[in-house]
């Protein structure tokens, strides 16, 4: 015997998020595989629908449990499961409403000619599920309408001195119906168990679009994030979410294109980072500091220190994923990190020229230190106005500064003209 749940269990917000998170992803998933001129729906006709261009439509109801069994698997789709009663009901009443019109026998059979009806949930197949056996066997020409009522009539009466339940009120509901009406309807009923990882499933949707196992994760960061927007914005301005072919076509092709792109994926930092306790004491820090850069005493001194950090880690974190993913090797990064240095020389060579020229009949300390210190500024600002690539991917202007100041705390360039004997020997 199942063991009986709190209050609190009963209304934990886990077990009801999950179930619209199980729901948008499938809409996701059917978004994915959509065909000219069909449309998919969340929550406009069905949990789920699409619709075709001849008239026909799907229905979807999905039904999410996370219950499991002793051995830990999720529990089995039972004969009088209410997921699958309390979602027939629905489909009874949808097929029968009177504000549709579909009053008469004619129409409603109409409407169930013209519509699949799908359960989608994660529970596992029953054997001891009669009713979908005998659903199956009907639609193989097994077993007749009127077997499937006598079976239906003997598990929804109650036994004697026990009360009605739900699911009683749910069959008999559909008990009721013509048997004409019940001969369309067991014709168009699926049944799919087992659906559960979702997003595994998504992902491979998106590699059949030929896009790299390495850029898989991004476009379906990507495409998730764009779509739950989509559906923010339409349920802000009070419009049914439904997504047509040209609708997907315009708003996430980019995305599967950029997964196809030998440029390679740049993923920002989302917000900036917090300055570490030990800031000051990183090369690049000083370096600025040393060089009357960057002042304790200014006013946007966190500010900056926080930009500077989060332009270091943005650029540092894309390559080691870059690395990982195996989209540039170490001699990429060996030469990217050569190529920027090498044109921050020739920065530093022009900037000091005037200094270097003068060093060749006097020493440096004859050198007017605030000159020095007019030209290490110059030299940064100018620095920082290079826009880096790295594997024909030209770079953000942050992410080419974030280079720049992690060169600077190897460091192997600096903004002073004597940074070298000042931090190499670090």
């Amino acid at each position: 015997m199942a063991k009986k749940k709190t209050i609190q269990e009963q209304t934990a917000a886990e077990s009801k998020s999950i179930g619209f998170d199980y729901q948008y992803y499938y809409f996701l998933f059917l978004m994915l595989q959509l065909e000219s001129d069909q449309t998919v729906g969340y929550e406009a006709k069905d949990d789920v629908h699409i619709d075709k261009p001849d008239g026909k439509q799907i229905f979807f109801q999905l039904k999410h449990s996370i219950e499991t069994k002793s051995d830990g698997a999720i529990v089995n789709l039972t004969e009088k499961d209410e997921d699958i009663w309390k979602t027939i009901s629905n489909w009874v009443k949808i097929i029968n409403d009177e504000v549709e019109n579909r009053t008469t026998l004619d129409k409603q059979i109409e409407f169930i000619n013209k519509t699949d009806f799908h359960l989608i949930t994660n529970k596992s197949e029953s054997k001891e599920n009669e009713f979908l056996e005998k659903i199956t066997f009907f639609q193989k020409s097994h077993i007749t309408v009127q077997q499937i009522k006598d079976y239906l009539l003997t598990i929804s009466t109650p036994a004697p001195g026990k009360s009605v339940s739900v699911v009683d009120t749910y069959i008999m509901l559909l008990i009721k119906q013509k048997p004409s009406w019940l001969k369309a309807f067991f014709s168009k009923l699926i049944v799919e168990h087992n659906k559960d990882d979702l997003i595994a499933n998504i992902k491979i949707k998106i590699k059949e679009k030929n896009v790299k196992d390495t850029r898989i994760d991004d476009v379906f960061s990507s495409v998730d994030s764009h779509l739950r927007r989509m559906m923010y914005d339409d349920i802000k301005a009070r419009k049914k979410i439904v997504i047509t072919f040209e609708d997907y076509y315009k708003n996430f092709t980019r995305y599967f294109e950029l997964g196809r792109n030998k440029k390679l994926p740049i993923r920002l930092e989302t917000k900036k980072v917090s300055i570490p306790v030990n800031a000051q004491t990183h090369i690049s820090i000083r370096q600025l500091i040393d060089a009357e850069i960057l002042s304790e005493v200014d006013e946007d001194f966190d500010e900056t220190v926080v930009n500077i950090f989060t332009s270091k880690y943005e650029l540092n974190n894309n390559l080691i994923k870059w690395i990982q993913d195996s989209d540039i090797t170490e001699d990429d990064k060996k030469a990217f990190d050569k190529e920027s240095s090498d044109r921050w020389v020739v920065i530093f060579k022009s900037v000091y020229s005037k200094i270097l020229r003068k060093l060749r009949t006097t020493t440096i300390d004859t050198i007017d230190q605030e000159e020095l210190i007019e030209l290490a500024s110059t030299c940064y600002y100018k620095t920082l106005e290079l826009q880096l690539t790295i594997d024909e991917t030209e770079l953000t202007t942050n992410m080419s500064n974030g280079q720049f100041y992690l060169l600077s705390d190897k460091p192997t360039l600096g903004w002073h003209f004597n940074w070298k004997e000042r931090y190499s020997h670090e």
